[in-house]
């Protein structure tokens, strides 16, 4: 009610354009709007002061742009602001990044843009991760400026333009969760609607702090409109020369996961090996690389669907309660589902093939629950058994591939680089325990071309900034993916030539070998595991 009450006061000062948190207005106007609050009368009254927009069309005035605990309490639990994170993390998570900036210095972080396939049809929509880290909204249009202040009560204010709600729009693009929720649920000490955000940056930026902004797409990144007004503003002002990159700041705290983090990286694993098995047993010759692909994404949501005393588990008691967390995942990339020689490319998507009888299908596809991402790859025979030739390498990746795992583990000292350095010499010795001799310059140029490893996270290629050549710590998250790619080439033993193998895990890191934890491990991976599943 207390939050509530603020906004209340606030409207009634004449300011009916932001929301803010107050206390300054004194304990008898609060009293007041509780007052108000505790009969119907004053219900309704105070609910249509507290409304941007007017409206008294449920979806638009009562339900927010995205899951919270009043509205999906499967989803979001009592005090979490997204699911499986509380709002004190977010708040942490804040506070962590205003420890790094200088005394006044002001952070802007912008949601991701809508993208379009063609007019009027638009892609889902998926939030910038830095923004999402940062804040839990999960909608465009949006920015969040942080300010570090040390006479706040938190160390910093936070104020966030938003889009506000609008019956108009939400009746043809669904419900906003408009400024109040901004303030009431998100943290913010102050919202704005969206289209303030040009006239206000300008005293946000005033004076002569540091100002830390991602401006320039990265990566591939497409910025959003108010990233671009902000640049204009800088340089009217001239005021580019105290511009910073954030994303370096945010990036160091996102490498390391906190237990809630791992937890949902836990439950992104646990999907993707229930999915791995559901395609492994839809496999067989005749079928499509791309039904694999539906499988797999059908089984993603299917593994969440669970009655309400296991959510661990799939059931078939149609009795049973049942709860629904399906709306937690999708698919974490465009997925690889690559038959035969089709897996001799690295990232072969076209996925349309029917698979033939004799060869391997190379999958790699991850779901992504609640925005953290798994990352997982198996290679398994179209016709339920491996060859002899096809064991052979498949044993050779899979030793390279447990022998590296066990060096993610702090104790040990080693960066990825160096992991990779020596999966490529584990790589020939076991190339060579099986006929296959191969030097280490053609195992690095052509058999086996990628990285060992990445970061793992809210991104597949989780926080793109940070160097492969840090050593590894606990609490960390990476893949372990060696792979073996063999070409139509006379270098190379024929009966070996149109195979590709590659075998990944989602690993977190530990301080121990013992620490060490695979949160992909339910994936069939054994040659006898996989050929045991698809005999089901």
């Amino acid at each position: 009610m207390a939050n509530r009450a603020a906004v209340f006061v606030h409207r009634l000062s004449g300011h009916s354009l932001s929301v803010r948190r107050l206390s300054i207005y004194g304990s008898r106007l609060t009293l007041h709007a509780r007052r108000l609050h505790a009969s119907s009368a004053g219900r309704s009254f105070l609910s249509t002061l507290l409304q941007t927009a007017k409206t008294k069309n449920p979806i638009t005035a009562q339900w927010n742009g995205q899951p919270t605990h009043e509205t999906h309490p499967e989803l979001v639990a009592q005090g979490e602001t997204t699911p499986g994170i509380l709002q004190s993390e977010y708040d942490q998570r804040r506070r962590n990044i205003v420890d790094s900036l200088p005394d006044g210095g002001t952070a802007f972080l912008f949601s991701a843009p809508m993208h379009f396939v063609s007019p009027h049809v638009f892609h889902e929509f998926r939030q910038d991760s830095d923004f999402y880290y940062m804040t839990g909204w999960n909608e465009p249009e949006s920015v969040a400026v942080l300010q570090k202040s040390a006479t706040a009560r938190r160390g910093y204010t936070l104020t966030m333009f938003v889009r506000a709600k609008e019956p108009e729009k939400e009746l043809w693009e669904g419900p906003r969760s408009g400024l109040e929720t901004a303030v009431a649920a998100f943290g913010a000490d102050e919202a704005w609607p969206i289209r303030d955000f040009a006239k206000r940056a300008a005293k946000l930026i005033g004076g002569a702090h540091p100002v830390y902004a991602d401006l320039d797409g990265e990566h591939g990144l497409v910025r959003s409109e108010q990233c671009g007004e902000l640049r204009q503003i800088l340089q009217r002002s001239n005021a580019g020369a105290r511009v910073r990159r954030l994303t370096p700041i945010v990036q160091r705290a996102r490498l390391i996961k906190s237990t809630a983090e791992l937890q949902l990286m836990r439950e992104a694993g646990r999907v993707s090996g229930a999915a791995f098995a559901a395609a492994m047993r839809a496999c067989g010759p005749g079928v499509s690389e791309s039904t694999l692909q539906s499988m797999f994404a059908h089984a993603s949501k299917m593994a969440l669907l669970a009655p309400i005393t296991d959510r661990s588990t799939l059931t078939t008691d149609h009795s049973a309660p049942i709860t629904d967390r399906s709306a937690l995942t999708r698919p974490a990339y465009v997925p690889v589902f690559a038959g035969g020689e089709h897996a001799l490319c690295m990232h072969y998507v076209l996925n349309n093939a029917p698979l033939r009888a004799g060869d391997l299908v190379l999958a790699d596809a991850g779901a992504e629950v609640a925005a953290y991402a798994a990352d997982v790859t198996r290679t398994f025979p179209v016709s339920g058994r491996f060859s002899e030739q096809q064991r052979d390498l498949y044993c050779a990746v899979l030793s390279v591939q447990e022998q590296m795992v066990r060096l993610c583990h702090a104790d040990a000292g080693y960066p990825l680089n160096e992991i990779h350095r020596c999966s490529t010499h584990a790589l020939a010795t076991e190339l060579r325990q099986i006929g296959f001799h191969a030097a280490e310059r053609d195992i690095e140029r052509q058999l086996y071309p990628h990285h060992v490893a990445h970061y793992l996270g809210l991104d597949v290629h989780d926080t793109i900034d940070m160097s492969r050549a840090l050593p590894l710590r606990p609490g960390m998250v990476v893949t372990i993916e060696p792979g073996l790619y063999v070409p139509y080439d006379d270098r190379f033993p024929k009966a070996f030539q149109g195979i590709g193998v590659r075998i990944e895990d989602d690993i977190a890191v530990g301080q121990t070998e013992a620490d060490i934890e695979n949160l992909s491990a339910s994936a069939p991976k054994s040659p006898a595991d996989i050929e045991a599943c698809m005999a089901r």
